[in-house]
């Protein structure tokens, strides 16, 4: 992400209605399907400036994972003491140390998004839950996507694809911010019609910008209601992908070969 956005993002992403729904709906799904002994050894991969840790807070001890020692630095000034320097696809961390790995809009950022998943696999628990979320279809790129410098846009096929040389089970695989979508990809359909040239020294904005109070907390209630729809079922289209797997416990290699000796 471009450096001066660091500071904005900071001073919004706590209020801002994108994350604050996006952060009910979270802890919702890990209401739902985390392991339930607690506390959970959880860790924030691309934690940024450090927005999800009192969320996850809820359910144990968290360890922020970023590269960027100025999202580390806004980190620490949030008051989150776990913090380490690492980045995808090789994190510093021994093989099944976490409970519950989350990727909040990190695997987008990586050139190798399968190396990425296949890490994660690693540092996760085996029966232990893997969070992720992602934006949604190429066809919404804009900005906010060069300015955060994405790689790509997701659909559920293609986030499946990303997980398929590792054994997890989906226990949730949705879209997410659907109610409020048509009108948000009515707005960026059209801010696109307008977008500069690659190349044009025109200063880029990213969509996490401060909304008047009053609407910004309509907006947030509407997107957070959708926790109530994803726990008993998925969303057919929506701005952002959200994928809750279950690292298999063993390989299905190793269970076909004990189930062939029994």
């Amino acid at each position: 992400m471009h450096e001066e956005y660091y500071r904005v993002i900071y001073e919004t992403e706590l209020t801002h209605w994108w994350p604050r729904g996006r952060r009910h709906i979270l802890a919702s799904t890990l209401r739902q399907f985390a392991p339930p002994d607690r506390p959970l050894r959880i860790a924030d991969v691309g934690c940024g400036m450090g927005s999800t840790f009192g969320m996850l807070s809820e359910f144990g001890w968290v360890v922020g994972v970023d590269a960027s020692p100025t999202a580390l630095s806004f980190s620490k000034e949030r008051g989150h003491p776990l913090l380490v320097a690492g980045s995808l696809p090789v994190l510093p961390f021994a093989d099944g140390t976490f409970d519950v790995v989350c990727a909040l809009d990190v695997i987008e950022h990586i050139d190798d998004d399968f190396a990425a998943a296949k890490e994660l696999w690693r540092v996760c628990k085996p029966g232990g839950l893997l969070l992720i979320t992602v934006p949604a279809y190429e066809w919404l790129w804009s900005d906010h996507d060069d300015v955060n410098e994405h790689r790509r846009r997701y659909t559920r096929r293609r986030l499946r694809a990303s997980f398929e040389q590792v054994p997890v089970e989906y226990v949730k695989l949705s879209y997410m911010n659907t109610l409020l979508a048509p009108p948000a990809m009515a707005v960026r359909l059209l801010k696109n019609l307008f977008r500069k040239a690659p190349g044009d020294s025109t200063e880029l904005k990213s969509d996490v910008y401060h909304v008047p109070t009053l609407l910004n907390g309509i907006l947030a209630n509407i997107f957070a209601s959708e926790a109530v729809w994803l726990r008993h079922g998925s969303l057919p289209f929506g701005i952002s992908v959200l994928c809750a797997a279950r690292k298999a416990a063993q390989s299905p290699a190793r269970r076909y070969a004990r189930q062939t000796l029994s």
